[in-house]
């Protein structure tokens, strides 16, 4: 498996299109269509746009630790449906690459895929938590040393005049019930979690459209052959 610049290839509408991805940090992105570069762009974001006058938009992803996951490409009238994540076609990646044993993975193993990315979500909610424990245990454990303050001086008296008080109405209790607000205490909780998993489950359910597409597009490149 190759550690090195992730390559993705397509032929669409009789144009043979290449993706190049390079770097964990700072991203580079290189598109090429018949062998011709269209679009090239470094950016730090784990989602990189290049976009190609009259040939479409490509958009690559990357892991939270920079690894180049896909390749998504996009015509020239999907602009709007490309940020809602709508009409694309996956490139595909180059046998033997990360990004090809990634996707084999996903497809392979869609449970342990949907279950590590829920982990992902505990993670997000727990090692905050861990930290904040941790950072408030050496603050309380630390020897810190006094500090003295020099005394200051007593501000002036402000004769702030009596304002007449107004009678309020009486309003109705709002009180949340106990099981409410226990509820939305722990929201804050669960939330990144039960996001994590849905967004697995929508990207396992992404990648059979998307391996049908192709099934569809090979079936008629050979019919029309």
């Amino acid at each position: 498996m190759s550690d090195g610049p992730q390559v993705w290839t397509l032929s669409q509408d009789g144009c043979g299109h290449r993706v190049e991805a390079s770097g964990s940090t700072a991203h580079h992105v290189r598109w090429l269509v018949d062998d011709e570069p269209v679009a090239e762009k470094r950016a730090w974001e784990g989602k990189v746009s290049l976009e190609a006058p009259g040939v479409g938009t490509v958009v690559v992803r990357f892991s939270t630790v920079g690894r180049a996951r896909r390749a998504t490409l996009f015509g020239p009238d999907e602009d709007a449906q490309a940020v809602a994540g709508l009409g694309e076609v996956d490139l595909v990646p180059e046998t033997g690459s990360a990004a090809a044993a990634y996707e084999e993975k996903v497809r392979s193993h869609p449970r342990r895929y949907a279950a590590i990315a829920t982990a992902g979500g505990v993670a997000k909610v727990a090692v905050p938590l861990l930290l904040g424990l941790l950072a408030i245990r050496l603050a309380v454990n630390i020897p810190w040393p006094d500090v003295p303050f020099p005394d200051l001086p007593d501000l002036p008296d402000i004769p702030w005049p009596d304002l007449p008080s107004l009678p309020l109405p009486d309003l109705p209790d709002l009180r949340l019930p106990d099981w409410v607000r226990w509820l939305l205490d722990k929201v804050k909780y669960v939330w990144p979690i039960a996001v994590a998993y849905v967004l697995a489950r929508a990207e396992i359910n992404r990648r059979r459209k998307q391996d049908d597409l192709r099934r569809a597009q090979v079936e008629e490149q050979e019919r029309s052959d």
